[in-house]
């Protein structure tokens, strides 16, 4: 078992505690916090993960010592937080993880992507993502061959019904040039030819444009069919995923505030086309 798991059974095991200690039903418990009773007995049971402020909500109810409510706190913080390295103890290395993130796909409803640095996975041509694969191998696991064709592969999402697909690029992840003009020139293409799909927006931040929000790291927004969110955020070493709800309210609103300075629709196809054009001159 990991430590993640660990406090997390922990965590429940503790809550259940309070509840029955303080002679409260699951129902009554619910009532108190204004809660469903399934979503406490989820708690308890470990089928939902409860936020920071669940956990504050439970120990105010049950009248929990202060030591314990600090305590439980202090856990329920640390579990919002799930992180993957890089490594050679990645299992299945980083292919795997793409097939991973395919199976996301096909649970989410919705996927809201911002991306600063490069051009999103999902619009990257075969080139393009073999390119900032290999680049992106900080630990030399040396999977970059697999790992750009699983990543290819996870792209059928895209021509799915039922899902919403939302990418927010900065001007300077679009000229971000990891591959020679020509495949640049191939990779606008593929932007331009997603961007038709009635399930993809294709929001471009131009450089230069005023900010509503700082600009600060890519992140990926998944939203479930039971309106459950989590945010995904990768670094050079490790992918997190955050999963508190105020945390992820934050990620939302920032996209929200991002997306107001972005060019989308006809001015975005406009400026990937001028894009294309650079590079093709280029060549």
């Amino acid at each position: 078992m990991s430590a993640a798991t660990d406090d997390r059974a922990r965590l429940a095991a503790q809550l259940r505690e309070l509840r029955e200690d303080a002679g409260l039903s699951t129902t009554r418990l619910a009532g108190l916090l204004g809660w469903s009773q399934s979503k406490v007995s989820k708690i308890e049971n470990r089928r939902t993960k409860p936020s920071v402020a669940d956990v504050r909500a439970w120990v105010a109810a049950t009248d929990a010592p202060t030591e314990i409510a600090s305590e439980l706190v202090n856990i329920a913080e640390s579990i919002q937080v799930a992180a993957i390295i890089w490594d050679s103890t990645l299992a299945g290395g980083r292919a795997e993880h793409q097939r991973t993130i395919a199976r996301l796909l096909a649970d989410a409803t919705q996927m809201r992507v911002f991306q600063n640095s490069a051009v999103p996975g999902l619009l990257q041509t075969a080139e393009y993502a073999r390119s900032v694969l290999a680049l992106a191998d900080v630990f030399r696991i040396g999977d970059t061959p697999k790992a750009a064709a699983a990543r290819i592969e996870r792209q059928a999402a895209l021509y799915e019904t039922g899902r919403r697909y939302e990418f927010l690029i900065s001007e300077a992840a679009l000229r971000f040039s990891p591959v020679a003009p020509d495949a640049l020139a191939a990779q606008y293409d593929k932007i331009l030819s997603v961007s038709t799909l009635s399930s993809v927006n294709v929001a471009i931040l131009r450089t230069g444009a005023r900010p509503s929000a700082v600009h600060a790291h890519p992140f990926v927004v998944y939203t479930m069919p039971d309106d459950a969110t989590f945010a995904t955020i990768e670094t050079y070493t490790r992918e997190l995923t955050l999963t508190d709800p105020e945390e992820i309210t934050v990620y939302q609103r920032v996209y929200d505030n991002l997306l107001a300075d972005a060019v989308t629709g006809e001015q975005a196809r406009k400026f990937l086309t001028d894009l294309r054009s650079e590079a093709v001159g280029a060549m």
